[in-house]
């Protein structure tokens, strides 16, 4: 009889302990949320409030006008329909500078094994700065097109 591996519930300390295994730096926010910060991107690590939904939500940096959204919405669209994670988005805030969100999640209620958790972190960090080399890429080909 062969046993199953090991579950576990995931939390910020299991996923600090896994940045860590990946040898990933990592901060807080002023709100307590782990995060991995850079220049063009911070992933956030949060856990709904019910403790059964664990999601990666990536803030992208760069701002972007309402004169590029048309375009900015074509290449998310674009990017969504060919890719799993992360799923992005605009977002206006009240002050019109529309920024990219992208979120990954996956339900965490009956617990995760360990590798898993470890492989799910280690690909949407990886996949969230791939959007964003994707991205700047995109838009660069378009303006060029413009021109």
């Amino acid at each position: 009889m062969s046993h199953s591996p090991a579950v576990v519930q995931p939390d910020q300390e299991l996923i600090i302990e896994i940045l860590n295994e990946l040898d990933i730096d990592f901060t807080f926010d002023a709100d307590g949320d782990l995060a991995i910060s850079t220049e063009a991107l911070t992933v956030f690590f949060l856990f709904g409030s019910e403790g059964d939904l664990f999601t990666i939500r990536t803030f992208y940096d760069r701002h972007y006008s309402v004169d590029e959204k048309p375009l900015l919405l074509t290449a998310l669209n674009e990017w969504n329909a060919d890719t799993m994670w992360p799923k992005v988005y605009a977002f206006t805030p009240d002050n019109g500078v529309i920024r990219v969100i992208g979120d990954a999640q996956l339900y965490i209620g009956a617990g995760v094994t360990y590798e898993h958790l470890m492989t799910i972190v280690a690909h949407w960090v990886r996949s969230a700065i791939k959007f964003h080399r994707w991205l700047s890429d995109r838009l660069a080909f378009e303006e060029d097109d413009a021109e």
